[in-house]
């Protein structure tokens, strides 16, 4: 009996001691009960008050991670959790992404007329980016699986929150079915690799070493297996058939958020996951399956979009032909890769929502639904077709923006890594990102080409509000500033990810 309450004090005092290194996810779990008890309330002015509480919430986080120090040392919180630099800056892009997604909703028409459920809607977002947390810090195979679990259920519900809307239905529906079924595969091979090594943390030098001394084909099966439900939160192929289907049906702000959030989470996961296999029989096999679904992600993302008529649609294709670059740089194995990795997450969080954020004023504003229908707009709104100028330029990976830059890191990690390696998979990837580079700007230059090549037909002429201007002007800012001093952004990187 003594034993047990000695036990149990231990762990106590251990919960006790490593809380402070969850101090952003708590504030972010008290917000959303604030805002769930607030939106029971009918006053209106209670109402237009919840997306600012969540804002503040996210405020408040994105502040403790960059200031840092709530956490000492990088031990694992009960073998669960690691709150080290990687995990810090991941934080900071999931607040900042939170941010940004609340700004888009709150210039959205059909979310700022959202009555019943708004509360319920700004809610979500806290909760996802507190998944997105959690996967970020996760060092144990159940608690990814728990905070990916975490993030897919607030997403399936963001996706059906404009209940009147068919098409939102339809793609919530799609989603969930996907979801489910990559979890199920991914925690089958989750099983697996507990199976061969005896513990859930695959961080510890026990999983690694278990995975060395065990059947070199059985693990990759498993690999392969928990790879399944990384592919789905990265939208990477075979798992990305819900991609276009959900950026087709969810308010634009919710497609914003998941074209960056689940997918800079998802890469760090498999930045954490990939590392005990380096020293397994099944190495070369986990990299020649990584290489292969990147070089697939790549192709289909790319060609795919080429055939797209909507603008949703289109993005939806370029999103997972990014998820291709991303799992390219992955393999880079040997190199400083990832200063290059965080860095291309970084200017991808400000092209996303910035481009996002165009079509969403194309869309309220202007009626677009289709390419055709952008024929002639950057001539009656000059600022606005300059604008997607440049972050169409920047998602093709062109100078003089900081898209070229995150390319030219992940392509020179590549070659790196080949002249190490000699491996003609890494020069495959390499000669097809380039190749499907000058692809991309086909389909990217569709937009600008109809904006101002072709004649407008439209009498109207609308008035832009000055929040939508300056957001626009918000998000392409840094995409100038990190082309000529990305020193800036890789210094910091370097900088957190040493504490």
């Amino acid at each position: 009996m003594n034993e047990q309450a000695t036990l149990l004090s231990d762990k106590i005092n251990a919960i006790l001691s490593g809380a402070g290194s969850l101090l952003p996810e708590l504030l972010l779990a008290v917000f959303f009960l604030l805002l769930i008890i607030l939106d029971l309330f009918k006053s209106k002015s209670i109402k237009q008050l919840l997306p600012w509480l969540a804002l503040t919430a996210l405020f408040s986080t994105l502040v403790i991670q960059i200031l840092g120090g709530y956490t000492s040392g990088n031990e694992a919180f009960l073998n669960l959790l690691l709150s080290d630099g990687l995990a810090r800056f991941g934080g900071i892009l999931f607040s900042a992404t939170g941010i940004f997604t609340i700004l888009l909703s709150l210039q959205h028409k059909p979310l700022e007329k959202l009555t019943e459920g708004k509360g319920e809607y700004y809610g979500l977002i806290l909760i996802l980016v507190l998944g997105l947390n959690l996967m970020a810090k996760s060092v144990n195979l159940l608690m990814v699986f728990l905070s990916i679990e975490t993030v897919s259920i607030a997403s399936y519900i963001l996706t059906l929150i404009l209940k009147d809307n068919r098409r939102s239905i339809e793609a919530g529906i799609k989603y969930i079915l996907y979801g489910s079924l990559s979890a199920g595969v991914m925690v089958y091979g989750m099983s697996f690799c507990y199976g061969f090594t005896g513990t859930l943390n695959y961080t510890s030098e026990g999983f690694a070493l278990a995975l060395s001394q065990a059947n070199g084909l059985l693990v990759t099966v498993a690999a392969i297996l928990v790879f399944a439900g990384f592919f789905f939160k990265i939208s990477a192929v075979p798992f990305h058939f819900w991609v276009p289907e959900v950026y087709r049906g969810a308010p634009m702000a919710v497609v914003a958020l998941f074209s960056t959030g689940p997918k800079m989470a998802g890469i760090l996961v498999i930045l954490r996951f990939v590392a005990p296999f380096s020293d397994s029989l099944a190495f070369s096999d986990v990299q020649l399956f990584l290489g292969i679904a990147a070089l697939a992600t790549l192709v289909i993302g790319n060609l795919t979009a080429l055939w797209q008529k909507t603008p949703r649609r289109l993005m939806a294709f370029s999103s997972v032909s990014h998820a291709g670059f991303l799992l390219a740089a992955l393999l880079a194995f040997g190199t400083d890769y990832t200063s290059g990795i965080l860095f291309y997450l970084t200017v991808l969080l400000f092209m996303n929502f910035g481009i996002f954020l165009f079509l969403q004023i194309s869309e309220d504003e202007l009626g677009v639904e289709e390419l055709e229908h952008f024929s002639g707009l950057g001539k009656v709104y000059p600022y606005l077709g300059v604008i997607a100028l440049l972050y169409l330029l920047s998602l093709t990976g062109l100078p003089p923006l900081a898209g070229f830059m995150g390319k030219l890191l992940i392509f020179t990690n590549i070659w790196e890594a080949y002249t190490l390696y000699n491996s003609p998979m890494l020069l495959a990837l390499l000669g097809v990102g380039v190749l499907l580079t000058g692809v991309a700007l086909f389909y990217y230059i569709k937009i600008p080409y109809y904006l101002f090549f072709k004649r407008n037909l439209r009498e109207e002429n609308l008035v832009i509000s000055l929040s939508n201007k300056l957001l626009l002007a918000f998000f392409v800012l840094p995409l100038l500033v990190l082309f000529f001093k990305p020193d800036l952004l890789l210094n910091w990187i370097e900088q957190v990810l040493a504490q």
